[in-house]
C-alpha cells in the first residue's frame, strides 16, 4: 500500500516549503506521526501566528493563516493516520464495538452484514427475514463521535513507535492518540479523514466484475462462499451438490451468468471506443479467450463503473439484480462528480444504504468483506 510518498506544503510568500519523502518500498504504519511531525509543527504556526504576505493589488501586506481541512487516503491510510485499527471484526471506526460482523469458517474472512439497521424505522426491508439472516432487524444505526468525544476516548493513549513486541499488539479499537490532535482545531472539525473514492470504486469493481465473469482470484462465489451461506442458513437452494460422489455442482444463483451472457458483456466492452485521453484502450483490458478483464487501474475501473457497467448488463441479468448493480454505479458516478448539490446527498445516503442491503440479498456474505 502506498500510504504517503511525499508531502509538500508550500506557502504563499515562496519563501518556506517542507517536503519529508519517505523512501523504500514499505509504509511506515503507525510511525507515519513521526514523519507528519515537522508538517504538524509548520501547520500550528500558520494557525496560531501566522506569515506576512503581500497583496500586490492593494499595495499592503496582511498576515496569511491556514488550517488542515482534512485528510484524504484509502481505507488502511485512515487507520494509520486516525489511529483506529481498521482490521478485524471491528473495522468500522464508526460502529467501533457495535460493528455487524460475521467470521466465515470455509472463507476464513471477516464480513460486515446488517445494512438494515441503517435504514429508517418503516422500512420493508426490516421485516423481511428470508431474505436476509431469518430474522427482522429492530436494532438502529450507531450515531457517530463528535470530535470532543473522540478525544476523551484517546486523549490518555500513548503512542509507542517501531515494531511491537507480540503483547503489544492492538487488534481493535483506538490504538494511540493522532498527532493531529496537536493542531488545536482538530477536534472541533465535522469530519477529519475523507477515504479516497476511486480505491473503494475500484475494490467494488473488482468484486462486482469479477462475481458475475467468475474470474479465479476475483470472484466472491465459489464452493467455500456457498458452504459458509449453507452453515449460516441462507438460500438454501444454492447449497454446493455432489454428483457421482465426486464432481460439485453449485446452483445458478441470481448473479451467475451463461457462458453466452459472458461472451455478450465480454464483447460488449472490447468494442468500446472512447476518445484519446478518457481512459486506457478498454479494448486492450478484456479478454475474449479467457472471458476475464485485465491489467485494469484505478482510473479503468472508475470509467467503467460510473460509465460502461450499466450498459453492459442491461440485457444479461434478472431485473431486480441488474437494477441493484446499475443503483451502486449511479451512486459512485454522484459522488465522483465535480459538483454535487448538498440538497442531493440525503437522499444518495438513502439510496446507497438500500443498494447495500439488496446486495447483501443476492451475493453471498463474501461479496461484502
Amino acid at each position: 500500500m502506498e500510504l504517503i510518498k511525499a508531502i509538500h506544503v508550500g506557502q504563499c510568500t515562496g519563501k518556506r516549503k517542507l517536503s519529508p519523502l519517505i523512501s523504500g518500498p514499505t509504509q511506515p504504519g503507525n510511525d507515519i506521526d513521526i514523519y507528519l511531525a515537522p508538517l504538524i509543527e509548520d501547520l500550528k504556526h500558520m494557525w496560531e501566528t501566522g506569515v506576512e504576505v503581500y497583496d500586490e493589488y492593494k499595495k499592503e501586506s496582511f498576515i496569511l493563516r491556514a488550517m488542515l481541512f482534512g485528510t484524504i487516503n484509502d481505507f488502511p491510510a485512515y487507520g494509520n493516520l486516525s489511529g483506529y485499527s481498521v482490521k478485524g471484526k471491528c473495522a468500522c471506526p464508526v460502529c467501533e464495538d457495535h460493528t455487524n460482523w460475521i467470521r466465515l469458517e470455509h472463507c476464513q474472512k471477516n464480513v460486515f452484514l446488517g445494512h438494515r439497521r441503517f435504514l429508517n424505522t418503516k422500512h420493508h426491508y426490516r421485516k423481511w427475514k428470508k431474505a436476509f439472516n431469518g430474522e427482522s432487524e429492530e436494532d438502529r444505526a450507531p450515531s457517530p463521535l463528535t470530535g470532543d468525544q473522540l478525544y476523551e476516548k484517546v486523549k490518555l493513549l500513548s503512542s509507542k513507535f517501531g515494531k511491537p513486541f507480540s503483547g503489544e499488539l492492538v487488534t481493535g479499537g483506538w490504538k494511540k492518540k493522532s498527532i493531529f490532535f496537536e493542531l488545536p482545531y482538530w477536534k472541533s472539525l465535522y469530519v477529519r479523514h475523507f477515504l479516497d473514492v476511486m480505491h473503494i470504486e475500484k475494490n467494488v469493481f473488482d468484486s462486482v466484475v469479477g462475481t458475475l465473469l467468475n474470474i479465479p482470484g476475483k470472484s466472491k462465489d465459489g464452493i467455500n462462499a456457498r458452504l459458509d451461506m449453507q452453515s449460516m442458513g441462507l438460500r438454501n437452494e444454492l447449497r454446493p451438490v455432489k454428483k457421482d460422489g465426486k464432481r460439485t455442482f453449485l446452483p445458478p444463483a441470481a448473479h451467475t451468468l451463461s457462458r453466452k451472457e459472458k461472451k455478450i458483456f465480454c464483447k460488449f466492452l472490447h468494442n468500446v471506443k472512447v476518445p484519446e485521453g478518457y481512459s486506457s484502450n478498454i479494448k486492450s483490458l478484456v479478454s475474449m479467450k479467457d472471458l476475464k478483464l485485465k491489467g485494469l487501474k484505478s482510473h479503468d475501473g472508475h470509467v467503467l463503473m460510473g460509465n460502461f457497467l450499466p450498459i453492459a448488463i442491461r440485457s444479461i441479468l434478472p431485473e431486480n439484480v441488474r437494477w441493484t448493480i446499475t443503483k451502486l454505479c449511479f451512486f459512485f458516478k454522484a459522488i465522483s462528480s465535480k459538483v454535487i448539490d448538498p440538497e442531493k446527498l440525503p437522499t444518495l445516503q438513502n439510496e446507497i444504504v438500500v443498494t447495500l442491503c439488496e446486495l447483501e440479498m443476492y451475493f453471498p456474505p463474501l461479496f461484502l468483506t
